[in-house]
Order: C-alpha cells, then sequence, then structure tokens
C-alpha cells in the first residue's frame, strides 16, 4: 500500500470510528472518500485486519460492551445507541464477539467496575 493510500484509509478509519453508530455502506464511502470498492476493501483489511464491516460490528461491540459496564443505561438504549434499530439485532452480533448475551456480560463482569 502507498503512503498516500495508508493516509487514506487512516483517514475513512477515523471518520467510521468518530462516527460508528452511524450506517456506513460501502457505497457511500467509497463515493465519499473517491476510491474504488476493490482498493477499500483491501487497503482497510491490510490496515485493520478486518473488513470495512466486521470493523464497524467489533467497533460498536467494543464501546457497547464498555458502556455495559461503566453505566447503568439499559441494554434496550445501548443497543440503539449503538446503531441498532433492533435489541435482539444487537444481542446477536455481541455474543457472536462475547460468547455471551449483553445481559449475561454485564452480570458476570459485574465486580470489574
Amino acid at each position: 500500500m502507498t503512503r498516500k493510500d495508508l493516509l487514506l484509509m487512516q483517514e475513512i478509519r477515523a471518520v467510521i470510528d468518530e462516527h460508528y453508530n452511524e450506517e456506513h455502506s460501502i457505497q457511500a464511502i467509497c463515493k465519499r472518500f473517491i476510491i474504488s470498492r476493490d482498493k477499500l476493501q483491501a487497503g482497510f483489511q491490510e490496515l485493520t485486519n478486518f473488513t470495512v464491516h466486521a470493523y464497524i460490528i467489533h467497533l460498536r461491540m467494543e464501546k457497547a460492551a464498555r458502556r455495559l459496564l461503566e453505566s447503568d443505561d439499559s441494554i434496550k438504549v445501548i443497543s440503539m445507541d449503538s446503531g441498532y434499530k433492533r435489541q435482539r439485532s444487537f444481542n446477536k452480533a455481541f455474543k457472536s464477539i462475547f460468547k455471551l448475551t449483553p445481559a449475561n456480560y454485564r452480570r458476570q463482569h459485574q465486580g470489574a467496575r
């Protein structure tokens, strides 16, 4: 990857990091940053070891996990704030990463606060 491409990938990641709870379609990212789909996918994977979609999900789940432990917000509120319209979808994504439901994660790690 060229230095210019690396800087562009870092910029794209920074935008995703800042707006992780918003929708980010590959098409919209390509249009915004004037980059081809293939170049975006390959460059982003090289930079983060994740596809764009997987990176967004992992980022959302990491932030949600932290919030589960650092706040008393309901799981429904956390799921909505994480960009999920349905709590069931959030629970499924969370469990796929942490191997626990959000409620069980909060209970198990409550002492770590």
